[in-house]
C-alpha cells in the first residue's frame, strides 16, 4: 500500500501528484501514481532517501525532480510552483561529470562564473569548498583519472553542486564504483557538509546502511508499478561519524529496514 503524505502547514519544498512512468503510450507502467511530499524544516532542511532495488525507476524520479526529463502524467512542484519555472537544483549523478579538461579550481568555479560573479571572487569562494572537502593542494590538477582518484574526482563533483548552495541537492548513488573505505569518506563529508547547509538532499541508493547512515527519513520505493509504499524515520542525531554505524540505535533500524526490502 501506498504511504499517504499529509500536508501542514510547513512550507512544501518538492511535491509529486500521482507520478506516472510509460514509455509505451500506458500500455505497462514503471512508476504509477506515485506521491512524495518533502516540506521545509526550519533551522535544519531535510536528508531524504529514496531507497529501492535496482531497476524501480529511482533515478528516473530525481531526472524529473531535476527537470531532465517529463513523467507520462502526473506533476511536479517546486515550492510551489509546476516544474517548468526554473529552480536552482543541483545534481551529482553517478558517473563522475567532472569536466576533464579543466582544473579542480575551474571545475568547482564554474556555477559561479555562470552566475557572472567576479573571477576573483568565485576563485576565492572555490578555494573555500575545496578545503572543506579535502582537495587543497589538488587545484591546480586536472579533475580527470591519471591525476585524480574516484573519490577525489567525486569530491569535485559534490564540491561544484554545492558552491552556490542551491537549496536543492539531488544526489543519485555517489557512491557507485568506489572501494568501501572511499565510499565511506565520501558518506561522512556529505553528512557533514549537508549539517552545515541545511538545505533539502535527496538521495536514491539501495545500500540500505548508506540510507540509514545519511537519512533524516527512507521512503522506500517498490511495487509493480512501482510507488513510495514505505516511510522510516530516522531518528539518530547529528553529527553522524564512525561510532554512529554501531550505536545500537543505528543497528536496530537498519535491520528493520532490513527485514522489510527482504521481504518486497
Amino acid at each position: 500500500m501506498a504511504v499517504v503524505f499529509t500536508d501542514t502547514s510547513l512550507p512544501d519544498i518538492i511535491e509529486l501528484q500521482d507520478i506516472s512512468t510509460s514509455f509505451d503510450d500506458g500500455k505497462t507502467f514503471i512508476i504509477k501514481n506515485m506521491n512524495l511530499l518533502i516540506e521545509d524544516i526550519p533551522d535544519a532542511g531535510e536528508f531524504i532517501v529514496i531507497l529501492g532495488k535496482s531497476g524501480c525507476g529511482k533515478t528516473t524520479v530525481l531526472k524529473y525532480i531535476a527537470g531532465l526529463a517529463n513523467p507520462y502524467s502526473g506533476r511536479i512542484l517546486i515550492r510551489g510552483r509546476d516544474r517548468s519555472h526554473e529552480v536552482p537544483i543541483s545534481m551529482v549523478f553517478q558517473e563522475p561529470s567532472a569536466l576533464e579538461h579543466y582544473t579542480v579550481l575551474k571545475n568547482v568555479m564554474l556555477p559561479l562564473l555562470y552566475r557572472h560573479v567576479p573571477e576573483k571572487e568565485a576563485a576565492d569562494r572555490a578555494m573555500n569548498i575545496i578545503k572543506a572537502v579535502g582537495l587543497e593542494g589538488h587545484e591546480n590538477k586536472y579533475a580527470k583519472f591519471g591525476k585524480l582518484s574516484g573519490g577525489q574526482i567525486q569530491r569535485v563533483v559534490i564540491a561544484r553542486s554545492l558552491i552556490a548552495n542551491p537549496g536543492i541537492i539531488l544526489l543519485d548513488e555517489p557512491n557507485r564504483g568506489l572501494d568501501n573505505d572511499t565510499a565511506l569518506q565520501i558518506d561522512l563529508l556529505i553528512a557533514n557538509l549537508w549539517e552545515q547547509l541545511q538545505s533539502t538532499i535527496i538521495l536514491v541508493t539501495h545500500d540500505i546502511e548508506q540510507a540509514v547512515f545519511l537519512g533524516t527519513k527512507i521512503y522506500v520505493m517498490g511495487g509493480k508499478p512501482a510507488s513510495i509504499i514505505k516511510q522510516f524515520d530516522v531518528n539518530i542525531p547529528f553529527p553522524r561519524n564512525l561510532n554512529t554505524r554501531r550505536d545500537a540505535k543505528f543497528l536496530a533500524l537498519k535491520n528493520e529496514v532490513e527485514d522489510f526490502m527482504y521481504n518486497l
